[in-house]
């Protein structure tokens, strides 16, 4: 688990992004120890449903080019990542699902793991 982040096997073995809810009602990622929307502290961290809808999406410049999309989940949470397809293969309300990607080794040779976003299905 990336304490507040994601864990990469969460309840159901699945990768998960972690968020705080608040009592309030409002999410939030990462997860946070104060409420933006009320200034309270009754929150507790929770994961998000594993898949949620493209709600817009861009590419990166660089070498490589990648797709950064703002992901919508049921729960209420939009949060940002990179999408793990090809731009031409990317459109609004496709359904992607959290993934666990190893992004480098630590000192001691684990992998170090961030989460992207993979298409998984139709959208609709």
């Amino acid at each position: 688990m990336v304490e507040g982040i994601f864990t990469p096997a969460g309840a159901d073995g699945r990768a998960h992004l972690l968020c705080s809810r608040c009592a309030c009602g409002a999410v939030a990622f990462p997860a946070r120890q104060r409420c933006a929307a009320c200034s309270g502290t009754d929150l507790a961290v929770e994961e998000v449903p594993t898949e949620g809808k493209i709600y817009s999406w861009t590419t990166s410049p660089g070498r490589t080019v990648r797709v950064v999309a703002q992901v919508q989940f049921a729960n209420g949470l939009m949060a940002q990542g990179h999408v793990s397809a090809e731009p031409g293969d990317v459109r609004i309300d496709q359904r992607v699902r959290t993934m666990a990607v190893q992004v480098d080794y630590a000192d001691d040779g684990t992998p170090l793991l961030s989460y992207a976003f993979e298409p998984a299905g139709e959208a609709g």
